[in-house]
């Protein structure tokens, strides 16, 4: 009787679905959801970031949505967005949990999954997703929240590296599409704005509240543009004057305890985090009526109603109807129609890779079998000199059977073994068939397990 053997699923290289692998099915059950800020939702992202919060609290925000929803959570927030994914979660489920922890009923969130989700985590990676008002270093802070994540252990490194494959692909989208210095940032708009300001009154100090990267990178740039009536408000003289010795003498440092708006600047730019705003009614900014104030914190370090003068604050809103402006002017359309293009190349290579996977799980199971086998042939009834040919004589077996490209009947393969051209006598040829015969009825019963199981 014949048995028809059939492991083209396992080895083609193209064309065929590989959804039972183990890996893809992991993958299909990730989940995710967030939001990019806009006027529309600005309120929800207030509620949901965790910029600004030190590490202790954004541990135990995180720690309690994955303990509502059962599954492992990574969460990301920037100065223009906040996303969730659940690993082995719905999207139901996640959901849910993210409102309940934030003691919210709804959220007008953007739902992803399975490689819908990984396709959407290299757009943001690359700033694809929102490269007109920009989020600075952006696969920086993604690299950095995944090694947190892990550290803290929120995550395992099992899970992150579902994470990792987005922020490796999204380096070829960024090359082919210019993303390389993310010039269209908040930073540039900040930057014209800046240069507005200072073209009306170019003697004027100002001030920049807080000295982290973006402050300091805030301070690079007026020194740039010339300025010498740099005043940073900072909550450590010492540690700050310190970060950059070199610009020590260009800067005047005051604490925020000694702050009092005697510098009289023209121009107010804030960086600081915070998770509510720094300055409000109950606490004014103290700077007059006429000064341009430009808050890039997020959440908002300014508060409007600590101003008498509104009109003159540059808040998030601001920016991001400045970003949709300057959008016009740009092929906008064009490049993200390109950069899915590219996306979709890359997410072929990328299932393309976790097949190769699976087939060089499987070859290396067929060779490394028959190579065990082949030492018990030496065993058989033959000669000296046919017991020195069964190691090739398996690696040849396993070749064969490795290039079938569909379904081949024991009838085939007993052909190929007993018409090999190698001298070796037919009856030790009919009992290597029989041996190899039986060990792939038992792989066609165990191959899942086989070449899943460490997917």
């Amino acid at each position: 009787m014949s048995v028809t053997f059939d492991f083209s699923r396992f080895l083609k290289e193209k064309g065929q679905s590989i959804e039972n692998d183990h890996l893809v099915s992991r993958i299909n059950a990730i989940s995710m959801i967030g939001m990019r800020l806009s006027n529309e939702n600005i309120e929800f992202v207030k509620s949901l970031t965790s910029e600004g919060m030190g590490e202790s609290d954004r541990y135990s925000y995180i720690r309690k949505i994955s303990q509502i929803s059962g599954c492992e959570v990574f969460e990301f927030s920037t100065c223009n967005r906040v996303l969730f994914v659940g690993f082995g979660c719905t999207i139901d489920r996640l959901t849910n949990s993210v409102l309940q922890n934030s003691d919210l009923d709804s959220a007008p969130f953007d739902n992803f999954s399975g490689m819908e989700a990984w396709r959407h985590l290299v757009k943001i990676c690359s700033g694809l997703d929102s490269f007109i008002i920009g989020e600075l270093q952006v696969m920086g802070q993604f690299r950095d929240a995944i090694s947190w994540h892990k550290e803290s252990g929120l995550m395992s490194t099992h899970n992150a590296t579902f994470l990792d494959h987005a922020v490796a692909a999204n380096r070829g989208l960024r090359k082919e599409l210019g993303f390389t210095k993310t010039p269209e940032s908040m930073m540039s708009l900040g930057t014209s704005a800046i240069k507005e300001a200072i073209s009306e009154d170019d003697e004027g100090a100002i001030t920049v509240i807080g000295y982290g990267s973006m402050g300091r990178k805030a301070v690079e740039v007026l020194i740039d543009m010339g300025q010498k009536s740099i005043h940073v408000v900072t909550r450590s003289k010492k540690k700050s004057s310190e970060r950059t010795p070199d610009l020590g003498d260009k800067i005047n440092f005051i604490s925020f305890e000694d702050w009092d708006g005697k510098e009289n600047p023209s121009i107010v730019i804030s960086t600081i985090r915070n998770t509510f705003p720094t300055f409000s009614q109950q606490n004014p900014l103290p700077v007059n009526d006429a000064a341009k104030i430009m808050d890039f914190s997020w959440p908002p370090s300014i508060d409007k109603a600590g101003l008498n003068n509104k009109r003159n604050l540059m808040d998030m809103e601001y920016w991001i109807r400045s970003a949709h402006k300057l959008g016009k002017d740009w092929e906008y359309e064009k490049t993200v129609d390109s950069g899915n293009q590219i996306i979709k190349s890359i997410e072929e290579r990328f299932m393309k890779a976790l097949n190769g996977r699976k087939h060089s799980r499987f070859r290396s199971h067929v060779y490394s079998t028959l190579e065990s086998k082949s030492e018990e042939w030496e065993n058989l009834e033959c000669q000296e000199s046919e017991a020195s040919q069964m190691r090739a004589f398996s690696k040849e077996i396993a070749t064969w059977i490795c290039n079938r490209e569909s379904s081949f009947s024991s009838y085939e393969l007993e052909n190929m073994v007993m018409n090999t051209d190698r001298e070796i006598n037919s009856s030790v040829l009919s009992e290597i068939s029989i041996d190899v015969t039986g060990e792939m009825v038992r792989w066609l019963s165990n191959l899942d397990t086989l070449v899943g199981a460490r997917a």
